[in-house]
């Protein structure tokens, strides 16, 4: 019989360090990292996912004897790396998307027009908050969902519960790769910034060659619908922008849990 609770033990350390890892995870991710999402549905998603990973995760070296509270310590800072290292690749994807539209909201005179986004909670353009949810539909469509998903298992098949903690490379792939961000934002918002500076020019040289044409209030229809034009086209080019942002998201988790 205590051989039995022994082992039962060890199965419920070893689930509570999956469920950390998966955790972080979901923390980190959008949409259950959103305000609008129940802390309590985001914690029982990863409590099911991690009781239907718990047969494919390799048996882990933790044992109830060996448990002491450096050791949580190290563990939990452990998959708590693992956990930032999956999550912020698909968030950089996001974070990039919004400063997109950011951008593009302000050259297009919506600056001032700033609405609660529902899934991070703070203050952003309405173009902003309309190219996050395309880039969540389209994460869905393209699988990323998927991708994350396998990136979690192959973690634990890579990275083992209670390994070492990563190497010196880390923190520098880590940073490098969350300057992507301001990459996916030019991308995304180029078409719309370099066609809408060119109208503004045209703008300014008619009022230097027409002083009496009310060039100012001509400007702010014409320049919204400009930016709303190509904005549809930069929503047509996305799909195939999304398909190689993932790919490159893929590539770092990888690279990333190599350096454990």
């Amino acid at each position: 019989m205590i051989q039995v609770l022994g082992i039962a033990w060890d199965e419920i350390i070893r689930f509570a360090f999956v469920f950390v890892r998966i955790g972080i995870i979901f923390a980190a991710v959008p949409f259950f990292s959103a305000e609008i999402v129940p802390r309590r549905i985001t914690a029982t998603i990863a409590f099911v996912l991690g009781l239907v990973l718990m047969p494919v995760v390799p048996p882990s070296p933790v044992r109830i004897e060996d448990i002491n509270a450096i050791y949580v310590i190290f563990v939990l800072l452990h998959e708590f790396l693992i956990g930032l290292c999956l999550g912020l690749a698909i968030n950089v994807i996001f974070a990039g998307v919004q400063i997109a539209g950011q951008l593009a909201g302000f050259q297009m005179g919506f600056a001032i027009a700033n609405v609660i986004d529902p899934m991070t909670g703070v203050n952003a353009p309405i173009t902003s908050n309309f190219l996050y949810i395309v880039a969540f539909l389209l994460f869905l469509t393209l699988d990323g969902h998927y991708i994350l998903i396998k990136a979690l298992v192959e973690s634990f098949s890579v990275v083992p519960i209670g390994d070492i903690l990563p190497r010196e490379g880390y923190s520098y792939a880590v940073v490098i790769y969350s300057a992507r961000m301001f990459v996916i934002a030019l991308k995304i918002a180029a078409p719309i910034i370099g066609v809408l500076l060119l109208v503004n020019i045209t703008f300014a040289l008619t009022a230097r060659a027409m002083p009496q044409m009310n060039v100012f209030l001509m400007s702010f229809p014409l320049i919204i619908s400009v930016g709303l034009f190509f904005m549809a086209i930069v929503v047509k080019m996305m799909p195939l922008l999304f398909s190689g942002i993932l790919k490159d998201a893929w590539e770092f988790m990888r690279a990333c849990l190599r350096l454990f």
